[in-house]
């Protein structure tokens, strides 16, 4: 993919830090702006229709974004830091919020659809995750955790196993989640490993997903942690992953700003089928999103306070 092109910035668009993006049914993008924390709505020709959301703790305020879903009409929003899941529709009108549970250090959330949503556990009762219908209020929980729930963080601990060479157990239960009709994915982030539920809970299966630069990221981290003077070094081998037509696309880190990201095409096996090299010029891509409908990938660079597209056939 040698080209992207400039789908909005901060003079026309008035988003100054695009963290996180979703494609509307009618071909519109949701952005998160995680610096004026707030959601943009831009329509496919590229102009602002509206923005909605602002600091605070109230309904339809957030303190940090930290991703958004979109489930046929309506825009969940995801604040990690007020536990809040905040649904608006697609006008930008606030509908309700959910307050919701999770033990984990990251508190990942994914939407299944308008009341229903995949929740990180962090290996509490010995599992990995939840679904929590807020329609029926009711939870279920499944999965096993890579490692023990962390109740008290021990930072030094954690440092002295990544400087050993060990993944840290504050690490090891920290998933990305997402699903489609028929399935649900977690992305094991400490591990680079892949697991697919059914909607039920039951793993179907786990696969070890050996992304181009995953040796480089670790070792890379490894020793900043013995370099460090007391900072807990983190680590990513993904920054997003998208369900598209029943096949995994992952948007890779990468392992210093002079290498080019990937997006890296997975199928219903979890086996790596395409690889796509990104410009190398552009600044840090956090996240992505395909309008399968005119075949086009958006992208958001926070480093540059620009969201990019680009023709795609996946």
């Amino acid at each position: 993919m040698d080209t992207l092109f400039t789908f909005t910035d901060f003079e026309t668009h008035n988003i100054a830090q695009p963290t996180e993006l979703a494609i509307l049914e009618n071909g519109s993008v949701a952005i998160v702006d995680f610096d004026q924390k707030q959601v943009s709505l831009v329509s496919k020709l590229g102009d602002l229709i509206t923005s909605f959301g602002r600091e605070g703790r109230g309904p339809g305020e957030f303190i940090r974004i930290d991703n958004l879903f979109v489930t046929d009409d309506v825009i969940h929003v995801i604040d990690t830091n007020l536990n809040m899941i905040s649904k608006f529709d697609t006008e930008g009108n606030f509908i309700n919020g959910h307050a919701y549970k999770s033990a984990a250090i990251l508190k990942e959330v994914s939407a299944i659809d308008r009341t229903k949503y995949i929740i990180a556990t962090g290996g509490v009762d010995s599992t990995l995750l939840s679904v929590t219908d807020f329609n029926t209020d009711s939870t279920f929980y499944f999965g096993t955790p890579k490692g023990e729930s962390i109740e008290v963080v021990d930072f030094q601990e954690s440092l002295n196993q990544l400087k050993n060479g060990e993944i840290p157990g504050l690490y090891k239960n920290m998933v990305t989640l997402r699903t489609d009709n028929d399935h649900i994915y977690a992305f094991l982030n400490a591990y680079s490993i892949l697991q697919k539920y059914d909607q039920n809970g039951k793993l179907v299966w786990e696969q070890k997903i050996e992304l181009p630069y995953n040796e480089d990221i670790f070792r890379a981290t490894v020793e900043k942690a013995k370099n460090s003077p007391g900072g807990l070094p983190a680590y990513a081998y993904i920054n997003d992953l998208e369900v598209i037509d029943k096949e995994i696309v992952i948007l890779s880190n990468r392992k210093n700003s002079e290498v080019p990201q990937q997006l890296i095409k997975v199928n219903s096996a979890g086996e790596i089928t395409d690889i796509y090299t990104l410009p190398a010029h552009v600044g840090y891509l956090a996240a992505f999103d395909v309008d399968n409908e005119s075949n086009t990938v958006y992208f958001a660079s926070s480093e540059d306070g620009m969201v990019y597209k680009s023709p795609i056939s996946l």
